[in-house]
């Protein structure tokens, strides 16, 4: 762990930390970030943290099924997003309709061509699942929180817990900071990755963890800081964490770099929501902690010195090159690997 001093000296922020959390009843937690396109099921972040342990666990064995459910969340956002801007059963009746007609538009809105492109593969009768065809059937009838809508967003969750195997190949040790109610964990019970790793979750919000130990008695939960986290140096396989670095101080980032960084032998994937391609950090407090747009190129030139290799990956970027996917409703997201 790190020196009590280090403790100390951000004993404040902490507390400010964890009153901003505090402040929100248990149940709008359980479902904070884990709903619409936040959605861990086809939440970008999500995904590719699931995908990138997978690949640490089994290289190159599933890279194909990898980029098959980065197309499915892709696919589902836009898909909610229609539904947002468009509510009501009939949407998805003109848009499965246009679909069938070949057409790249429906009332007014662009049908993205990753969607279409999507939409033509999975009509080949080689492919098993044709998840666009079933979530549209859905949609027609039934809202988007429907039981048979949430079956549907199942979809590579059912098929990787088929695939995947039933027991761990090695023990691979995974950390979540700032793990809120279970948010990410969810998926990885979904998917089978849960049984194959050994997870540790923390979070300063003991109402977060309250939330995750009533859902997952069975794995490791607990109240922790990622300004002192209670593990030994290089001991973690696998670290992720999402959305938490914007809300530090530029002292509070640089002491949870830091412990990322000591206690991380493998790979720590590092997700950030509101990011820029500008020299400097734009730092802003905000109701007691903070809101920081952060530059990064700052971010690329702190942490390239602590670690093997670096990958920046800004997701807007990444997923127009990657999969022609243009419309990423948020553009300043972006995700660094760490590889130790």
């Amino acid at each position: 762990m790190s020196d009590p001093i280090s403790t100390h000296c951000f004993k404040e922020e902490t507390n400010a930390l964890r009153e901003a959390w505090m402040r929100h009843d248990a149940q709008f937690l359980d479902g904070y970030l884990v709903s619409g396109v936040e959605d861990p099921r086809i939440h970008f972040p999500s995904l590719l943290t699931r995908g990138l342990m997978v690949e640490s666990l089994f290289p190159g064995q599933h890279r194909a099924k990898i980029w098959q459910e980065y197309r499915f969340g892709i696919c589902m956002s836009y898909l909610q997003r229609v539904l947002v801007q468009r509510p009501g059963l009939q949407t998805a009746a003109h848009l499965l309709r246009a679909l069938e007609r070949g057409q790249s538009q429906f009332k007014a809105i662009e049908i993205p061509s990753y969607f279409i492109a999507t939409w033509e593969d999975l009509q080949r009768e080689s492919v098993p699942e044709n998840y666009l065809l079933k979530a549209l059937n859905v949609l027609r009838e039934d809202p988007w929180k429907s039981q048979a809508m949430q079956e549907v967003l199942e979809t590579f969750a059912r098929q990787w817990h088929r695939e995947l195997p039933t027991e761990p190949p090695y023990a691979f040790s995974v950390m979540e900071p700032a793990c809120g109610s279970a948010n990410d964990y969810r998926a990885l019970v979904s998917s089978g990755l849960a049984r194959l790793v050994q997870y540790q979750g923390f979070d300063l919000c003991p109402k977060n963890i309250d939330n995750a130990i009533a859902m997952f008695p069975e794995a490791s939960f607990s109240i922790g800081n990622v300004f002192d986290v209670d593990a030994a140096d290089k001991s973690v396989d696998f670290l992720y964490l999402h959305d938490l670095f914007e809300h530090l101080s530029p002292e509070g980032m640089e002491q949870g770099i830091c412990e990322v960084a000591r206690i991380t032998r493998g790979m720590a994937c590092l997700g950030f929501f509101n990011t820029a391609m500008a020299q400097e950090h734009q730092i802003q407090k905000r109701d007691g902690y903070h809101w920081n747009r952060l530059s990064l190129s700052r971010l690329q030139e702190r942490l390239e010195p602590l670690c093997q290799e670096l990958q920046m990956i800004p997701v807007a970027s990444f997923l127009r090159h990657g999969l022609d996917c243009a419309d990423y409703h948020n553009p300043g997201s972006a995700i660094l690997v760490m590889q130790f």
